[in-house]
């Protein structure tokens, strides 16, 4: 028996010890409600439950970034259903004007209310914005550009490929144009025709009031009205160019009437190597706009300046970038592009650049024309609006399948990193027991010198 070294003491009290670490151990788990409090507990799964961490928050935003993006089309589609209406409501009164129960006059006040309606449809366009960014300006669809100021793109689709093309203008688009003549007789009147409008001159008028009368009408009519060369004459031009633009007229000393009309502007699109760029590839005109497509979805407007000449040729150049694009994921490069080409009157056909209507219904030619030009109009839209449709309908399951990936990763963080309540607490009173234990066996342990002692006395 030794005295200098209470060796039963230690070994109880080494226990003790152990006993102690493992019930704080498990009380901070208890406590915490984690099984993983610091880097000594699990090293490997601390580094595993942080990337998940940051990756179920990154899932957690990226689903938020969705929703935004279905905000942003929901927004936009509004706007295009307004839109819609207004075009509803211009080709609702072209076929009213197309009917010859009405007459100049009464057209005239239809197509007030056209302008009115048309510059709306510019107001909504330019207006449509979500957090400041224009959605139908432009402005968040596909940049392009061009090395001759005589072209400029209006809109490309998704499957116009980033590259560059070159063009050619093949022909320009011209305005109807017609030279009318009339007389003013020594008595009684003689009449001319202006796009079924008959304009009555009388013995009685002079050269300026035959002007008079017929820039009244021309007017209403949007066309140009200059001095012939001839004497008595004068030559008419619609504002706006395109094959949908006519005159029907008749000169004082015509049996019959005569018809013109422009043409529309037109041209070549080819690859950098002159190549055709397929073979089902169409040319569609309208005025200065080109519209030029394929079966595949390949879309490209194209602006002709009216100052440009037949054989002029520049380069486009199509970028990936200018579209508006969201991160819906939680690693890069997991995004979604979304195009807002610009939507106006310009786009849509109905005015050309320099603000001249495209649609006239001030006489039953143009008001049948408008029928189509605003047919048309709707089409595109409508074609617009299922676009976006296909968009929403991706971005809810996106946020559908972004909202499972975070739930089951939640999951697995969960078992790794959480703690398991019943495992915790038996840990806890199997350690409380055994520090109970220790701490009475310790107390024994103590009282062992005291016995030597008892000996020493004898």
């Amino acid at each position: 028996m030794r005295i200098n070294h209470n060796i039963s003491a230690q070994w109880a009290n080494t226990n003790l010890k152990r006993a102690d670490r493992r019930m704080s151990s498990a009380l901070q788990s208890l406590s915490s409600g984690y099984k993983i409090n610091k880097a000594a507990d699990d090293s490997v799964g601390l580094a595993i439950s942080n990337k998940m961490r940051a990756q179920i928050r990154s899932l957690d935003q990226a689903s938020r970034n969705a929703d935004d993006g279905e905000s942003i089309i929901q927004t936009v589609d509004g706007s295009l259903a307004e839109i819609q209406k207004v075009v509803q409501r211009l080709r609702e009164l072209s076929v009213q004007a197309a009917s010859d129960t009405y007459v100049i006059d009464d057209r005239d006040s239809m197509q007030k209310e056209m302008n009115s309606l048309m510059d709306e449809i510019d107001r909504i366009a330019s207006t449509t914005e979500f957090n400041g960014k224009g959605l139908l300006d432009g402005s968040s669809s596909r940049a392009t550009t061009s090395t001759n100021y005589i072209f400029s793109v209006a809109s490309v689709s998704e499957q116009v490929k980033a590259a560059d093309y070159d063009i050619e203008l093949t022909g320009q688009a011209s305005n109807a144009t017609a030279s009318i003549e009339y007389t003013i007789p020594a008595d009684g009147k003689s009449t001319i025709e202006i796009n079924g409008v008959s304009i009555e001159i009388e013995s009685t008028d002079t050269s300026d009031d035959v002007k008079e009368k017929v820039l009244a009408v021309c007017n209403k009519m949007e066309i140009d009205v200059s001095t012939g060369n001839a004497a008595n004459s004068f030559n008419l031009a619609t504002k706006a160019a395109g094959s949908l633009q006519s005159i029907t007229y008749r000169s004082f000393n015509d049996t019959e009437t005569q018809v013109t009309r422009g043409t529309d502007a037109q041209v070549k699109l080819t690859d950098r190597n002159g190549n055709i760029l397929t073979d089902g590839i169409a040319y569609h005109g309208n005025g200065e706009l080109v519209t030029i497509s394929d079966n595949s979805g390949f879309e490209m407007k194209v602006r002709i300046n009216p100052a440009g000449a037949v054989g002029q040729t520049s380069e486009l150049h199509v970028y990936d970038g200018g579209s508006m694009q969201l991160q819906i994921g939680a690693n890069e490069h997991q995004d979604i592009r979304i195009d807002f080409p610009e939507l106006s009157c310009l786009t849509l056909g109905l005015r050309e650049a320099d603000g001249d209507n495209m649609a006239n219904v001030c006489s039953q030619q143009g008001a049948s024309n408008a029928i189509t030009v605003f047919s048309d109009a709707s089409a595109q839209i409508s074609a617009y609006r299922s676009r976006l449709g296909a968009y929403e309908n991706r971005l809810e399951t996106t946020v559908s399948s972004l909202d499972v990936s975070s739930e089951n990763m939640t999951d697995s963080m969960s078992r790794i990193l959480d703690t398991d309540m019943a495992v915790a607490m038996t840990e806890y009173t199997q350690s409380s027991v055994l520090s109970q234990a220790a701490t009475s066996m310790l107390a024994q342990a103590n009282n062992r010198p005291q016995q030597i002692m008892s000996l020493l006395q004898g």
